[in-house]
């Protein structure tokens, strides 16, 4: 029954579809009001949770409310696999802030994107746990990816019309649309996505001869302030026909509590452009 679905990104190892499905409604229906636009009924709303294909199926859920509470201690010495110093680096690439000193690129990459505004000042350890499971999804020796298409494959139905993904969970919606042209999806929404980097690209698994993501449209929403999505565009690398729109997140913060700066989904969740795109589907099918 779905009409839209909801696919999350990076740090939610810990939460639980429910608890994301629940936030991400929440914030979805506060937009379309504010732009006067009709809200789907929640049992229309569902999300793709992969979060725990990143844990073992002995993993306990988080202790706290804040995922990021129990992370390891991570430093620039933890970071030996050449994908995660170049994702690190990438990132880091769009940020006009000193480096604080560090031995080689990784390390300096490391600390411009801790003492970043735009990223909300995350610890050493976020940064590099986070990109840790990006660098985990695309590597074609590790089990995630196939869980997490698989969990996307058990959510989408033949009535889901809009597909909303946000940071990574932009990549795994891509592939899984890329690889199922017999859905029904007319809308493709992604927030802060980094398909614009080339080493992502390069890492996709699609379908031969597979670009576009089999959907009517493409709405691609991008922060100023958002380095995840440091190329702002993805027209240039998946065609003409990508609507993308630039936006302002300010960064936001809740005290003791990491919220991924000016990469929050709740911020995207809030612009006119999100209600707008996820507006006009669904308004198109009730026609």
């Amino acid at each position: 029954m779905s009409h839209v679905v909801m696919c999350h990104g990076i740090g939610y190892q810990y939460k639980h579809r429910e608890t994301s499905r629940t936030e991400w409604y929440e914030a979805l229906r506060k937009s379309l009001t504010d732009a006067a636009l009709p809200v789907p009924a929640p049992e229309l709303v569902d999300a793709v949770f992969y979060g725990n294909c990143y844990r073992s199926r002995k993993g306990k859920g988080a202790v706290t409310e804040d995922e990021f509470a129990d992370i390891p201690d991570f430093t620039a010495d933890d970071v030996t696999l050449p994908l995660e110093s170049e994702l690190l680096e990438a990132f880091a690439e769009g940020l006009d802030v000193p480096t604080g000193g560090g031995k080689g690129l990784t390390q300096a990459a490391l600390r411009k994107l801790e003492k970043s505004e735009k990223l909300g000042r995350p610890a050493s350890g976020v940064v590099i746990w986070l990109v840790r499971q990006v660098r985990r999804y695309l590597d074609a020796e590790d089990s995630v990816r196939a869980c997490a298409q698989q969990r996307f494959e058990r959510v989408v139905t033949p009535d889901t019309r809009v597909v909303v993904a946000h940071s990574l969970g932009s990549v795994v919606a891509y592939e899984a649309l890329c690889a199922h042209p017999e859905w029904n999806v007319d809308t493709f929404v992604t927030l802060g996505s980094p398909l614009g980097l080339g080493l992502v690209q390069d890492r996709l698994r699609v379908p031969d001869g597979v670009t576009w993501p089999q959907v009517n449209r493409w709405v691609n929403i991008a922060a100023d302030e958002d380095p995840i999505a440091l190329v702002k565009k993805l027209g240039p690398a998946f065609g003409d026909r990508v609507e993308d729109r630039l936006v302002v997140n300010t960064p936001w913060y809740s005290p003791g509590k990491y919220a991924l700066g000016g990469h929050s989904v709740m911020r995207y969740l809030s612009t006119a452009e999100l209600a707008e795109a996820v507006g006009d589907s669904l308004s198109a099918t009730e026609r």
